[in-house]
């Protein structure tokens, strides 16, 4: 291995994981992952942190990582950014070897947040600490019973591992292609969210697969590399030890460019290069999720799009959003703002939601439904678009959400003037059909949902 390159072991193999910011509450941020862990058959011992709780979940807590008194391998950050450099103090105070840090509100919000992610990472480099993010979903090692992610894909069912491994920029991008990959049969081993990289790129988690005996196969969701150079010599890895490589680059667009930017800070280069880079290396490029798995995504007749007409794209993942826009972009279509009203009722709810179009209403809705489904009415209503273009992820499977979308929907259809709904995302028979019913198409291609609503 080159020296430059952080040593995942302690990252997707640990043997010991605390949870900075544990919470008492099993379904936020700091309390899935844990939840997770003991559901799932985590063998490890496992450090819940909370300055006063005694307990969470069943385990003892502690009011820091000092208080522990043990080494321990995987250090979990979920805290506000702001409380992130007194978490890496704690981390190279007691010897943690890797971390994943969940939280938001860095290079992806402003320059401020650049310079405090810069420094994250390199004071995890100077203390040999394999650091995952920021502003990333964690990571799953199926073979190892590892559960380091806060996202409720796993919380019904954790399958026996896989041979395929999925490597994501994007978190919620990841959440949505493992559930896609169940549906088409493909058996996942290891599940990978980089985020805004200050530490371990997307390249470092191919080149460890690649030696991994375990992975037989590599997915990958790229916005854009900080080193090329890595990547490149990743790809090769993987070629000679004869594991194939298919990858969806976003970003190829000026629309999908900005919206990376403000999605993980990512500069997503020239797609030319890109292109070259992933043939020269035997790595099979393709351009929606359905194709991740073997599947041209059937793309089915869609009439003539209209060129020119304004649409909104609202996702619940900065990562899908770029690949819409990045559709929407290629058929001709404009994507004006949300007007000024609407988005600041939307930023004074989720402050880190994006209102450029893409219209990024993160993760956050879980937490906070109601807020989609007032964008979505003041976009519907606003005279400005033909047409919404939705990706929800499983954000209709979360409890509280489905009731709120069937009321916002049912008044939308009620106004004549409002534009169409298209929809995309995890939906079960019955709520498809509801939906239709309603006149809203539905896709499980966000690509798609972009081409419906521009015909």
């Amino acid at each position: 291995m080159s020296a430059s390159r952080p040593d995942l072991r302690a990252l997707l193999a640990p043997r010991s994981i605390a949870v900075i910011g544990a919470s008492t509450e099993p379904n936020k941020v700091g309390g899935m992952p844990i939840r997770l862990l003991l559901r799932h058959g985590y063998t490890g011992a496992i450090y819940p942190v909370h300055r006063t709780a005694p307990e969470i979940q069943g385990q003892r807590a502690y009011a820091s990582l000092d208080a522990i008194g043990a080494p321990v391998d995987l250090v979990l950050v979920a805290v506000p950014a702001s409380a992130c450099d007194d978490a890496m103090d704690q981390l190279v105070r007691t010897g943690a070897r890797a971390a994943i840090v969940f939280s938001s509100g860095f290079a992806e919000v402003s320059t401020d947040g650049a310079r405090q992610q810069r420094r994250l990472g390199e004071r995890a480099r100077d203390a040999g600490i394999a650091l995952l993010g920021p502003n990333c979903l964690g990571a799953m090692n199926f073979h190892e019973r590892l559960f380091a992610t806060f996202s409720p894909v796993v919380l019904d069912d954790a399958p026996a591992s896989g041979s395929v491994a999925l490597v994501s920029q994007s978190g919620a991008f990841g959440g949505y292609a493992y559930t896609l990959a169940r549906r088409a049969g493909v058996a996942i081993g290891h599940w990978i969210t980089t985020g805004n990289e200050a530490g371990v790129q997307a390249a470092d988690a191919i080149d460890w697969l690649v030696r991994e005996p375990r992975c037989h196969a590599i997915l990958v969701y790229l916005e854009g590399a900080r080193d090329l150079g890595r990547l490149r010599e990743a790809l090769l890895a993987a070629r000679a030890a004869g594991k194939p490589v298919t990858a969806v680059k976003v970003g190829h667009t000026p629309a999908g460019a900005r919206a990376a930017q403000l999605h993980t800070g990512s500069d997503t280069g020239d797609a030319e290069v890109y292109r070259n880079l992933f043939e020269a290396c035997g790595a099979r490029q393709v351009s929606r999720i359905g194709e991740l798995f073997g599947d041209a995504a059937r793309p089915g007749a869609v009439a003539a799009p209209a060129a020119g007409q304004a649409i909104a794209l609202f996702s619940v993942s900065g990562g899908v959003g770029i690949m819409m826009a990045d559709r929407a972009e290629e058929l001709g279509l404009r994507l004006p703002p949300l007007p000024d009203a609407a988005a600041q009722r939307l930023k004074q709810a989720i402050p880190f939601a994006s209102t450029l179009n893409p219209i990024d209403v993160t993760g956050q809705v879980f937490a906070q439904p109601a807020v989609l489904v007032q964008s979505l009415h003041d976009a519907a209503t606003c005279g400005q678009y033909r047409a919404l273009a939705v990706f929800l992820a499983a954000a209709a499977q979360a409890p509280g959400v489905w009731p709120l979308l069937q009321a916002g929907i049912a008044r939308l259809r009620a106004e004549p003037a409002a534009a169409r709904l298209v929809l995309s995302g995890i939906l079960g028979a019955e709520q498809q059909a509801w939906l239709r019913a309603q006149g809203c198409e539905v896709f499980d291609e966000p690509a798609r949902a972009v081409e419906a609503a521009a015909a």
